[in-house]
């Protein structure tokens, strides 16, 4: 990229070396390619002529199979919109500095050659993070937004005192799905269709549609009503009540069609069936099943993932953690070469992940949250991201290290699911992690032991191999490498962060050059 811009500014004896390279994208959906410059403010629009010659030289020094197109955007450096700019910085990537910082502590000053930006914080936001990594990030992010020559510095303040509550960092946590097991369906006895994967009745607590509901029934009653309004006024009409029980009970209506009526007198008590109906609030006041469909059932006698267990059910476990594709943009830079990576990287797939806990001990602290990125012979191409709702409050010294609250994991679903849902993404995987071996092994292996999975999986831990390398940094701490590598760590101590970038320090230690 630095090598075309050098070129475009030689062009012509400098005729354009006032404009900054601001974005290179390809498209491969439209097959286009989109460049994109900046320009100082106080030049006038770029006028068409300019815009034809920089295109035909692009297509000329590029020689892409593809369409090329270029824009220009003038660079202002309007101190509001620079403020704006440094709080936008701050609410992506650093939130907790963000929930502690105002327009009225960042002073900007300008002069010939320089813009002197200063952040006034406090000594509390001031030790919690690296400030060298974030005075590098922010540069970053204005030269890619302005022409001009920054200076940043971070000044403690007293004036700015931390706030009394941690601000939350929002994540996307699916919600729980119902546990369901196995029946095996006999004969229809009316209405649909029913899938065969019945709730249980004790997780039934409040009013719901489509519920599939499975048990034997008892005190099976016929009962009919006048109805008293309508064109079929004066009518009888007759409906089943009875109770359905799969260890627990809830009470059941039926109002039947004439062509069903002799269909349910052949029902008896003790019988099993499987049903579809809504969960309203009857007129006892309590929860009751209106039920629209039964088919004659039995159970299932098979028994999900341990078969020396005495169960009559087989649980059809459903995976309450959303795995989502990675994609790192839309768009692809074209001047970045492909990496080699070595044998380990490009053979096989690995998962890393990152733990947040409530302490440093696994069999007395629980795990809080999970982050992890899957690498596929080289490419990031999954990520998988939950709160875990511990059983014990959160402990307020963890909170202040990641952020986390009761408040924040209060609807995220249980260990139990979650660790069966991050055996099934890090399978037949290689395990990976910063200090991993010693910390957050340990919590995965004691959490699968509960549930009946073990993590015995290949293991790298990216701190041993930092250590191992050409880095020779002071400390190995994962932002000080981070750093080094010039890879973004924000939101530090956060699971899915942390653990993103780890997968980028793994891939970039094992690059062949």
């Amino acid at each position: 990229m630095n090598d075309f811009l050098l070129k475009l500014q030689q062009y012509k004896n400098g005729a354009y070396d006032f404009l900054k390279l601001y974005n290179v994208c390809f498209d491969k959906s439209q097959n286009l390619c989109e460049i994109v410059f900046l320009y100082p403010e106080e030049l006038s629009e770029i006028d068409q002529n300019t815009r034809d010659d920089i295109l035909n030289f692009a297509t000329d020094y590029l020689k892409l199979h593809c369409n090329i197109k270029v824009k220009f955007k003038k660079s202002f450096l309007d101190e509001r919109l620079l403020k704006t700019i440094v709080l936008k910085f701050f609410e992506n990537n650093f939130k907790s500095i963000s929930a502690q910082l105002n327009e009225k502590q960042i002073i900007i000053n300008k002069n010939e050659n320089l813009i002197l930006i200063e952040l006034h914080l406090c000594k509390e936001i001031i030790n919690m993070f690296d400030n060298v990594f974030i005075e590098k990030l922010l540069l970053e992010e204005l030269n890619n937004n302005f022409i001009g020559n920054f200076q940043i510095t971070i000044i403690e303040s007293d004036s700015y005192n931390i706030a009394d509550k941690i601000p939350q960092v929002a994540i996307s946590v699916k919600p729980k799905k119902v546990s369901r097991y196995n029946v095996e369906i006999i004969k229809k006895l009316f209405g649909k269709d029913i899938s065969p994967y019945p709730e249980f009745i004790k997780d039934i607590n409040k009013p719901k549609i489509n519920v599939i509901l499975s048990g034997k029934i008892f005190n099976l009653q016929k009962k009919s009503f006048v109805i008293k309004s309508g064109k079929r006024k004066g009518e009888e009409k007759f409906y089943f009540t009875f109770s359905l029980n799969d260890g627990n009970s809830i009470d059941c209506v039926y109002f039947s069609t004439k062509t069903n009526e002799k269909k349910c007198s052949a029902l008896a008590d003790g019988m099993y069936f499987l049903c579809l109906g809504n969960i309203k609030i009857g007129l006892s006041n309590k929860l009751t099943y209106y039920i629209s469909s039964m088919s004659l059932a039995q159970k299932s006698n098979k028994v999900y993932g341990d078969e020396n267990k005495n169960s009559d059910f087989l649980i059809e476990r459903t995976p309450v953690v959303n795995i989502e594709d990675f994609y790192d943009h839309k768009q692809e830079n074209i001047f970045i070469k492909e990496p080699v990576y070595k044998e380990i990287i490009a053979l096989k797939n690995i998962v890393v992940y990152d733990l947040e806990t409530t302490g440093l001990d696994p069999e007395s602290c629980e795990i809080i949250e999970i982050g992890a990125i899957k690498i596929e012979k080289g490419k990031i191409t999954k990520k998988f991201s939950t709160f875990v709702k511990p059983k014990s409050p959160i402990p307020q010294e963890a909170s202040r290290i990641n952020h986390i609250t009761d408040e924040m994991v209060k609807d995220a679903p249980g260990i139990e699911d979650v660790i069966l849902d991050f055996y099934d993404f890090s399978k037949d995987c290689v395990l990976s992690g910063y200090n991993n071996t010693d910390f957050d092994n340990k919590f995965l292996r004691k959490a699968g032991q509960q549930f009946g999975v073990k993590f015995n999986n290949e293991n790298i831990d990216v701190l041993l191999l930092a250590r191992s390398s050409n880095l020779k940094l002071s400390n190995y701490k994962l932002s000080s490498v981070a750093s080094a590598l010039n890879i973004d760590l924000s939101n530090a101590h956060r699971a899915y962060n942390d653990a993103f970038a780890t997968a980028k320090i793994l891939l970039k230690l094992n690059e062949i050059d």
